[in-house]
């Protein structure tokens, strides 16, 4: 993908590539397009007078929550994410308290299990045959792994009231992911009595002890047929009195081991003289609370991985055991897992590689307290960065990663913090900037959550706070509610370069359905003069060509818009004369028609129209145009009107024809008129086939001289008269 800066063009390394010319194009930073033109001689695409066509294959990341079940992953995490910028920038209420990191990470965490809930009754719903199964099934295991990442990265990393032991926190969270003991333990007990006559009695009460519920262990040991003879009386004592360890219970660790050497000689004595013997499971069990590390070893065979018995193992030799210490005893737990799995697992060794998944390595480097090895893995889900960008910035802002920012505050870099990651991460700034850009850039090329990825943009660097405008430029809309979403934002943001060109779309696209007013409205919404200029010549041409004024209803209501550009008041102010004249209000027409031709503003095509409407006025037996007024009309005739037949008159000499005419004219009169030399007339779409010259001719000219005679002469003698 690096490869996209040094061109848009990009021969694609092949040498069948190369001879059928392959090529591919970046649309955007996440997709482009493959297409090709054919052999290597022709070095041209082809046209459509070939006869050929070309497939252009759009080539992106998929989105995987385009499922409408995990959709709402992205605005609630986001709706989280907004709110911890908002509270760490000091842009909320109570930003001034302190930031409980670890209920945010709690908030992310239910969202997560909201989602896989909802697939998991999707997966009960689907038929086996159902393609989409498979498909909700990846997902469920992807987001599994997600959370299960999650909550143990929460209590070792984020929460930092766990710097002392941590095992009854390992054992919550194994208990969280692996709850089958625990459910049938349940089942279990509402059933009634005699359940050791069940085949899963057992293996329930010894999954219970390997995952340290000896309260629940002990429950069913109660409601054995034999719970009254003197083994299990004796067991159930020992497992009351287990010595488990404590930062709350004022023991020291020193004492605590000693008491827990003490419990463990004790049962071991009892297991070796026979105490148990009756019993074999039960001797079991308490070979496995006294740590006896064979017995966990035979346990590991039926393990599903390899950290879900560690918990329950760490409890019963070393429930003290700290951070810092975890990792150790990890790898020596995964030396013997492995192990054992080349022992008897078919294959050799590589049956052990097959059994040590991704999963297992990130666990593993979370007990590690390998941070930035953490960091590295969790990019590779396949959950579009999901999981690293809200992760990454939760710890960012908790201050445990490296931040070199003058402007963090202290406590973000506290050594107490900073000791709980080793020794941190090398520029967690840009690596948490980076992951924000890529992750707000692949929202906003989605037409559902691009206003999702302009949060994610705002928040990520100076790049995507510059990139939030261009990539909102490219958010595709089809309908006007869509344009007003984007308009609306683009306003907000202070953006209103793209807020325009979303309106000259939607001009264009009505204009092109013909939805004149609509087209308008848009035009106006753009707030770009020479824009609305050309809307507005839209209307007057049609009115020139047909005679008929389009959208009246709108254009009187159009109100202090008009002055948005020159052209409009014209076109508003010819309307307020066309409704004077039907109102027979003819001294108001004739004043609004004097002062239209007086303004400057009259586009050079509109003059035989303009012309043409003032001859019915003149010709009145008393005459409602005053003779001032009257050789202001005459004025215009000789100075706009006679050189535009002069003009027309030249070009049928010169063979040219009169077509066209109106198009250079009105070319030459905007340039004239709004000053914005070059503008691009042709991208606007109605382009009427009559010519707008054709009613200037000789007639006209004689007709409008003869009317303004006999209107001054009526009106000099009657404005003499009445002086007199």
């Amino acid at each position: 993908m690096s490869s996209k800066e040094h061109g848009s063009d990009i021969k694609v390394p092949n040498t069948l590539g190369q001879q059928q010319g392959l090529n591919i194009a970046w649309i955007t930073d996440q997709q482009f397009a493959a297409y090709a033109f054919g052999n290597a001689k022709r070095n041209r695409p082809p046209t459509q007078g070939d006869g050929l066509s070309v497939d252009i294959n759009l080539v992106g990341a998929d989105l995987i929550f385009d499922d409408a079940t995990i959709r709402p992953m992205i605005t609630e995490a986001c709706r989280v994410f907004y709110g911890l910028q908002r509270l760490r920038y000091g842009l909320a209420e109570g930003s001034n308290k302190p930031i409980d990191y670890v209920k945010i990470s709690q908030k992310y965490r239910s969202i997560l299990r909201k989602s896989l809930e909802k697939m998991n009754l999707r997966v009960q719903e689907l038929p086996e045959n159902d393609p989409a199964l498979e498909a909700y099934r990846n997902l469920i295991s992807l987001f599994y792994s997600i959370e299960c990442t999650w909550h143990l990265l929460e209590f070792l990393v984020i929460d930092s009231n766990t710097s002392g032991a941590i095992v009854s926190s390992l054992l919550e969270w194994i208990r969280f992911h692996f709850p089958e003991p625990e459910r049938a333990a349940t089942e279990m007990l509402q059933s009634g009595r005699e359940l050791d006559k069940q085949d899963s009695y057992w293996p329930v009460v010894k999954g219970l002890v390997l995952q340290g519920q000896t309260t629940i262990a002990r429950a069913l040991l109660r409601v054995h047929t034999s719970s009254e003879t003197h083994c299990f009386q004796v067991a159930e004592q020992l497992l009351q009195s287990i010595p488990i360890y404590s930062v709350y219970s004022g023991l020291s660790v020193h004492r605590y081991k000693t008491q827990w050497q003490c419990w463990c000689d004790n049962v071991r004595t009892l297991v070796a003289a026979g105490s148990f013997g009756a019993e074999p499971k039960l001797e079991e069990l308490l070979r496995l609370v006294s740590g006896d590390r064979k017995a966990w070893m035979e346990q590991l065979r039926s393990s599903n991985c390899w950290y879900e018995y560690f918990p329950g193992y760490l409890l019963y030799t070393d429930s003290s055991c700290k951070y810092y210490q975890l990792g150790q005893y990890a790898n020596d737990w995964i030396a013997q897992y492995l192990a054992d799995w080349r022992a008897d697992g078919p294959g050799g060794g590589a049956s052990s590689e097959r059994q040590f998944k991704f999963l297992d390595k990130l666990v593993l480097s979370v007990m590690e307290n390998n941070l930035v090895n953490v960091l590295q893995q969790i990019q590779l889900f396949p959950d579009n960065r999901w999981f690293a960008v809200h992760m990454v910035d939760l710890l960012y802002h908790a201050g445990l990663l490296e931040m070199g920012a003058a402007d963090e505050p202290d406590d973000s870099t506290s050594p107490s913090k900073l000791s709980r990651t080793g020794a941190g991460v090398s520029d967690g700034k840009l690596v948490r900037e980076s992951l924000l850009f890529d992750y707000g850039c692949l929202l906003m090329s989605h037409s559902s959550f691009w206003q999702i990825g302009m949060d994610y943009l705002e928040f990520s660097s100076t790049e995507g706070l510059g990139a939030r405008e261009s990539l909102l430029a490219r958010v595709p809309f089809q309908t006007d509610r869509q344009a007003d979403r984007i308009i609306a934002v683009a306003r907000q943001n202070n953006y209103p370069e793209v807020a325009s060109e979303v309106c000259k779309v939607m001009t264009k696209r009505n204009l092109a359905q013909k939805n004149y007013g609509s087209a308008l409205d848009w035009a106006i919404s753009s707030r770009d003069s020479a824009y609305v200029r050309d809307v507005a010549n839209i209307f007057l041409e049609h009115y020139c060509n047909h005679g008929v004024l389009l959208c009246e209803k709108q254009i009187a209501h159009l109100g202090s818009k008009v002055f948005i550009s020159p052209r409009l008041v014209f076109l508003r102010t010819y309307y307020d004369f066309r409704k004077s004249y039907r109102e027979q209000a003819y001294a108001k027409a004739a004043e609004l028609l004097v002062r239209l031709m007086d303004s400057k503003i009259v586009p050079s095509y509109f003059w035989p129209c303009l012309m043409t409407d003032a001859i019915p006025l003149l010709e009145f037996k008393e005459p409602i145009i005053p003779s001032k007024e009257t050789y202001t009309i005459l004025e215009h005739l000789q100075l706009d009107l006679v050189p535009m037949l002069r003009h027309r008159q030249q070009k049928k000499l010169n063979g040219s024809g009169g077509g066209g005419g109106a198009g250079q004219d009105s070319k030459m009169d905007t340039e004239q008129t709004d000053g914005k030399e070059g503008h691009d007339q042709t991208a606007l779409i109605p382009k009427f086939a009559s010519n707008l010259l054709n009613n200037c001719t000789e007639d006209l000219i004689k007709m409008l001289r003869l009317a303004c005679a006999r209107n001054l002469a009526r009106a000099i003698i009657i404005e003499n008269t009445a002086s007199g």
